[in-house]
């Protein structure tokens, strides 16, 4: 999947719940990379994100981390990785301080002078009562017990959900520290986000794994990604041309037809009577190849 160096790498996982198939999937998380994890609801992202925690067991395949390994170096690996979730609860804990310092327990790396640091940035105090809490404020707590401990991997599942626009600001500005710093074993870090919010990771990941009904269908740097794409106006003459698989329509017009096109076939599409072409972002290729546009 890429020749860097990598801090944790998927190898044909593979599962499936209830009717839906997830994988096989190869997928690497380079050193220093910022993964954007991206696909319409349904597509697996959740599924993916909680095999890669350690959050059930896969069918197939391998997920390893430096020389730990899941099923069998479950506890390790998770002492090494941060995780955020919308389905993650801390109710029962009656207020904030209670429960980070249960969670804290479970960790020796726990950094209490960052997780202050973290709390006044995110707004909450220790007093708070998490029943009391908004969606958004759980949000932000789950935030700061993934960030304030030492790890190698970030595994963000919706991690906007619930925040405002000062939230999501100081979200990405603390992924922005984390990847910067180096982890406590030498090593860079590495970030895997899922999010909806494709113009912010636009922003701040150099790399893009899309995924659809439950298989990664492109990845790599974002920049490779977005110029990889062009949209294409087409005349047609009467007869519909043979387009490659990789080709989707985007459009259609009784004498035209919009097509998104991977320039890696472009000589396959040399004989097209090309009326206009147009650079795409992420959103415009992320929704032609999830097939969202048509």
């Amino acid at each position: 999947m890429t020749d860097d160096p990598s801090v944790l790498s998927v190898r044909g996982l593979a599962h499936r719940v209830g009717r839906f198939d997830l994988g096989p999937i190869d997928l690497d998380l380079p050193e220093g990379s910022i993964t954007a994890l991206i696909g319409p609801n349904g597509a697996g992202k959740t599924t993916l994100i909680d095999l890669v925690y350690g959050l059930g067991q896969a069918k197939a395949g391998r997920i390893v981390m430096g020389g730990l390994s899941l099923p069998r170096d479950l506890v390790a690996l998770r002492q090494r990785v941060g995780y955020v979730s919308p389905e993650l609860a801390f109710a029962g804990f009656g207020r904030v301080g209670a429960a980070l310092d249960y969670v804290s327990g479970f960790y020796p790396a726990w950094q209490a002078d960052e997780c202050n640091r973290l709390l006044d940035l995110f707004a909450l105090s220790r007093r708070d009562k998490i029943g009391g809490l908004s969606f958004g404020a759980r949000t932000r707590l789950s935030l700061i017990m993934a960030l304030a401990r030492e790890t190698d991997v970030l595994l963000l599942d919706e991690p906007t959900t619930g925040l405002d626009v000062a939230g999501r600001h100081h979200l990405f500005t603390e992924l922005l520290r984390y990847i910067d710093q180096p982890a406590s074993s030498g090593q860079r870090r590495a970030i895997l986000i899922s999010s909806h919010q494709l113009n912010e990771l636009e922003r701040i990941a150099d790399r893009v794994a899309v995924m659809r009904e439950g298989r990664i269908v492109a990845c790599g740097s974002t920049g490779d990604l977005v110029e990889r794409y062009q949209q294409w106006d087409i005349a047609l003459p009467g007869v519909e041309p043979v387009l490659p698989a990789t080709a989707r329509v985007l459009g259609r017009q009784p004498n035209r037809l919009r097509l998104m096109v991977d320039l890696a076939d472009v000589q396959v599409l040399s004989d097209l009577d090309v009326v206009a072409q147009v650079p795409m972002n992420l959103e415009e290729v992320y929704l032609g190849l999830t097939g969202e546009a048509a």
